[in-house]
């Protein structure tokens, strides 16, 4: 009897044993978002070194087998990409993190707290630090990156607009000048070179007053590289200003790379900053860039840069990107409509200076497509 009392008791310890594995099992804790894509429309609220950022799309994907895993996928969002004033295209936008298409960010350790989820680390990307704090529920996400760039060669760096002057090459106090190299055009009784044309009627035409190198000195005191990435300016909405204003973060952003800085606009964030519309004739050449514009902003605009021994920095926009634009560009001034209506909102902005439009510009703009079948080097420096 003692025996089989022990049998008896043997089984049932056994018993309960199994009962209790199989109740573990059932109360497994699981991830209570399934994957999901949150963009601007679908309850993101995405902060970049503590300011929002639009414009970006944000896949949360949970582990299937361990609760506690997870990974975010950042990438643009095409949903407030439209740049075309007559919402025909839609550009692919650049990722997160500038010069990332897609960046990937891996959770570990997450934390369910009933329907919501909340998460934080630390991970590196392609020279990249990048700090993320977050949570979740369906439908809602938070999100806050913290982002460094150790490597980035430009980081903490400061550069002054050069203070005003002629645009003629060569001239140290001149903020910006043209070097185009192509064959003459006809002008008048004789030719004319577009080099010397363009420095001329920048240095000639007026705004407000001000010849252009003197209105960009007065609206443009500096620029700045952070280390996260952002390009900060400041600037006067108008010359009569009398302090600088900063410029908001994540509406530009850049990286440096094979001696170049490549430039990322924020296009949704600038819309939400700016929201005004093109005139017709500005809306033709937009439309007609579109397609290689769509391109450099998904890759960076590419801008070479260099730094002098009396550390100043001249930036530029050189040959392989300018001329594929002027190439695309040019036939529109075969169009004797088109160059007409460019003209009547030049004169507009033009004032006492109007009269130098129709004489100096317009035998420009009709020479536009034989100058740009024979360029050699077309350069903007700043």
């Amino acid at each position: 009897m003692k025996k089989n009392l022990f049998y008896y008791l043997f089984a049932v310890i056994c018993t309960i044993g199994l009962f209790t594995s199989c109740s573990d099992d059932d109360e497994k804790v699981l991830c209570p978002i399934g994957e999901t894509t949150f963009t601007d429309s679908k309850g993101l609220q995405l902060t970049y070194s503590g300011e929002m950022m639009l414009g970006k799309s944000v896949i949360f994907t949970p582990n299937s087998s361990d609760a506690t895993k997870a990974t975010l996928t950042l990438t643009g969002n095409r949903e407030l990409a439209m740049i075309d004033t007559r919402e025909t295209h839609v550009p692919p936008i650049s990722g997160v993190i500038p010069g990332q298409s897609t960046t990937t960010l891996n959770i570990e350790n997450m934390v369910i707290d009933g329907n919501k989820v909340i998460f934080e680390g630390v991970e590196e990307s392609n020279g990249c630090i990048i700090k993320y704090k977050g949570d979740a529920i369906s439908g809602e996400m938070n999100l806050a990156l913290e982002v460094t760039m150790p490597s980035n060669p430009l980081a903490n760096t400061s550069w002054n607009m050069a203070p005003t002057g002629s645009m003629w090459e060569g001239d140290p106090m001149a903020p910006i000048h043209v070097k185009w190299d192509a064959d003459e055009f006809p002008f008048g009784n004789g030719t004319w070179d577009i080099n010397s044309a363009i420095t001329m009627i920048f240095s000639m035409a007026q705004i407000e007053g001000k010849h252009i190198p003197e209105l960009l000195s007065g609206v443009l005191n500096k620029v700045t590289f952070l280390p996260d990435g952002n390009i900060q300016a400041e600037y006067k909405d108008a010359l009569t200003d009398t302090e600088w204003k900063t410029s908001g973060l994540n509406i530009a952003m850049y990286t440096v790379k094979d001696g170049q800085v490549f430039l990322f606009l924020n296009f949704a964030q600038i819309l939400a900053t700016v929201n005004e519309r093109a005139n017709d004739s500005m809306n033709d050449i937009v439309a007609s860039l579109l397609p290689q514009l769509l391109q450099m902003v998904n890759r960076g605009i590419p801008l070479s840069y260099i730094v002098g021994e009396d550390g100043k920095m001249t930036v530029y926009l050189g040959t392989e990107v300018l001329l594929p634009i002027l190439k695309t560009v040019a036939p529109l001034f075969e169009n004797e409509e088109f160059v007409a209506r460019l003209l009547d909102i030049l004169k507009e902005q033009a004032g006492g200076m109007a009269v130098l439009i129709e004489s100096f510009l317009k035998p420009i703009l009709v020479a536009m497509p034989q100058i740009v079948s024979t360029t050699l080097i077309p350069q903007l420096f700043q």
